[in-house]
């Protein structure tokens, strides 16, 4: 089956109507986008027979643009088919950008120079790579417990607090020394999801780059991460995994690079599997010991949590 989020032609029973009177007003202003931009694509999922038609897309800076006229965008209806779509576009690893049949109207000229300047800011700031970021958020909470209870043993003087998810997140990107153009996915079961929905869609910006959250609840929250993870592999091209289960081994042995490179570490040879990094427990605890993910680069994730909490890295 072709990847969820994976942009495609038209599907056979499609008969295009051509562009709208607005479509046509946005596409005469493009000037140097014209090249850049292509219009008709499809997302979606054949077997469930959701199928979503976006009016123009940016790939390299995965940006689609919306064109919403009043005739198909004014109803109830319409309204939350939109949302679904759009949601469905965020989870794929997309920006939308929507304007009004008004906006075009007015100004078709000013719309195209909204999506120019924020095309060249994504381009300026996107590194080399695509970097995407799955956190197992009842392993993250244990171990926020956990390095909690030791670090307050640690250093009864200070007033330590638990961080908050999106605090723990800029860190966790810091001790896997990356920059931070990473798109976040924390996989939560539903009585959990309370507590973080607010910070579905938050997008962070920094020098560097940034971070975009997306809360997934499910019941199998674990197994949901993992189809997750292959089913978008095609988006990204490093793979950052906040979890310490055997049930991640194949689903990210699956995306990371087929083949081992040898490192030289602190003086010592390692055979590391690349396209990946691991926040996960210690050698002496982790449960990927004697799979392949032993030799995925990784952090202690009591590190980041413990920075989030304030703490300078000579107290971790």
């Amino acid at each position: 089956m072709r990847p969820l989020g994976q942009p495609e032609s038209a599907p056979a029973w499609y008969r295009d109507r051509g562009q709208s009177y607005i479509e046509k007003q946005f596409s005469a202003e493009l000037g140097d986008l014209a090249d850049l931009i292509e219009s008709e694509h499809w997302f979606g999922d054949t077997a469930k027979h959701a199928r979503y038609r976006v009016d123009f897309i940016l790939k390299d800076a995965r940006l689609i643009i919306e064109l919403d006229g009043h005739e198909y965008h004014s109803t109830k209806e319409q309204l939350e088919k939109d949302a679904i779509r759009q949601r469905y576009l965020t989870r794929a690893g997309y920006s939308v950008i929507r304007f009004t049949g008004r906006e075009i109207n007015r100004d078709p000229a000013a719309c195209v120079r909204e999506v120019r300047e924020m095309y060249k800011e994504r381009i300026q700031r996107a590194p080399v790579k695509y970097r995407v970021l799955y956190i197992d958020y009842q392993f993250l909470i244990r171990q926020m417990s956990e390095a909690m209870r030791f670090y307050k043993d640690l250093h009864p003087d200070k007033s330590l607090r638990l961080p908050s998810l999106d605090l723990f997140i800029t860190h966790a990107v810091g001790w896997l020394h990356e920059k931070s153009f990473i798109t976040a996915f924390v996989f939560v079961p539903p009585e959990d999801e309370y507590y973080i929905k607010e910070l579905d869609g938050q997008t962070t910006e920094y020098d560097k780059g940034e971070v975009r959250i997306n809360v997934l609840a499910h019941d199998l929250y674990s197994v949901e991460l993992g189809v997750h993870m292959e089913n978008y592999a095609h988006l990204f091209d490093e793979f950052y995994l906040v979890a310490d289960d055997p049930i991640y081994v194949l689903p990210l042995r699956s995306v990371l690079s087929v083949k081992s490179s040898d490192r030289v570490l602190d003086g010592q040879n390692y055979e590391l599997l690349e396209g990946g990094k691991l926040l996960r427990k210690g050698n002496d605890e982790t449960s990927f010991v004697g799979t392949d993910l032993a030799r995925v680069r990784w952090q202690n994730v009591w590190y980041p949590i413990g920075a989030a909490m304030g703490l300078a890295s000579f107290e971790l």
